[in-house]
């Protein structure tokens, strides 16, 4: 999941709408995905700056509608019930 953009929606409780260049996620990359709100789809930006599938973590800028803009580093660890936390700073 951590290097599947197509993915990224399930953890972002949004939709995969495309990424540019297409492939497993990788610095500069950018992810569109569309998240409902109100009523309607709202445009949501992933700029991936940052990858290191080994130790399962993403840099990311998210950049959401009205302007807002999130810097995160997402960590994912496997469960032993066999899940994966995904936590957010």
């Amino acid at each position: 999941m951590l290097t599947s953009v197509e993915r990224f929606g399930e953890w972002q409780d949004a939709r995969f709408v495309s990424a540019e260049p297409t492939g497993p996620v990788e610095p500069g990359q950018v992810v569109s995905l569309a998240a409902r709100g109100y009523g309607r789809e709202w445009p949501v930006t992933i700029e991936v700056r940052d990858v290191d599938p080994q130790h399962r973590w993403l840099d990311l800028v998210v950049h959401l509608p009205l302007g807002i803009e999130n810097h995160e580093h997402v960590t994912l660890t496997a469960m032993k019930d066999g899940g994966t936390l995904v936590r957010f700073n």
